[in-house]
């Protein structure tokens, strides 16, 4: 079970176990107003159930959507919504079913939001567990190029992308978003403020607008939280070596 300040969720049997990648995509969005998001990999729904929060006194009442291709990753996610105490379990949709087949469900169907933490490694060599591919590894299971088309046939007119993304699976990704998926807001995510940058959060609009960027790093030079992430994660995560 892992513990955030307003709900809890268990995710001993999802592909990918909930951590720093996930929380601070979730908290780096301005979610509102979105009132239909996407978390395309949703896993147990850590992504989805954070968006969920900053949505919970909308009204009316968002419609949150995850998907992934690991059924007991959905399951999870499915159960944690039955215990979700910011919204009624009805306003979440979790299904078992990749992202190129939701897309051909149906052509009505348009999100204000989407999000990813995709399945990045595209190259690299391979772990021996399954479910570790499934979660890290994009071979064979969903291409850049393809999570590409997906989110612009899934993206309202008006509506946002949001994906995180390792330096150098990001370049890449930049290069097949070229003229069809604009980037409005880039953050570099630093795991400490001495070493190089190592996540990539961007989101995308439809249309071109000014470019915003910044950089956050995790930890100081003496490995405490700065006070940029504690206040970037402080809505949803009580952390130890908090500053004082």
């Amino acid at each position: 079970m892992f513990r955030f300040k307003q709900f809890d969720l268990e995710h001993e049997h999802s592909t990918l176990k909930i951590g720093t990648d996930a929380v601070l995509l979730a908290a780096l969005i301005q979610a509102n107003p979105a009132q239909k998001v996407l978390d395309i990999g949703c896993g147990c729904g850590v992504i989805a159930f954070c968006i969920a929060q900053q949505l919970s006194k909308n009204q009316p009442l968002p419609e949150v959507f995850g998907i992934d291709v690991d059924n007991d990753s959905v399951k999870e996610a499915q159960s944690n919504a039955t215990r979700f105490p910011l919204l009624p379990e009805s306003c979440f949709h979790f299904e078992h079913i990749s992202l190129q087949n939701f897309v051909n469900q149906d052509d009505n169907l348009k999100f204000d939001l989407i999000v990813s933490n995709p399945p990045f490694f595209h190259n690299s060599l391979k772990p021996q567990d399954k479910n570790k591919l499934q979660s890290k590894h994009g071979d064979g299971q969903l291409s850049f190029q393809e999570l590409v088309d997906g989110v612009n046939a899934l993206l309202a007119p008006q509506g946002r992308f949001a994906i995180i993304l390792p330096s150098a699976e990001d370049i890449e990704f930049q290069k097949l978003t070229k003229d069809q998926l604009f980037c409005q807001k880039t953050r570099y995510i630093r795991p400490t403020t001495a070493k190089p940058v190592y996540r990539v959060i961007r989101e995308y609009s439809r249309t071109p607008q000014p470019e915003f960027e910044e950089h956050l790093s995790i930890r100081d030079a003496e490995l405490k939280y700065t006070r940029e992430y504690l206040e970037v994660v402080e809505p949803y995560l009580m952390l130890r070596g908090s500053r004082e």
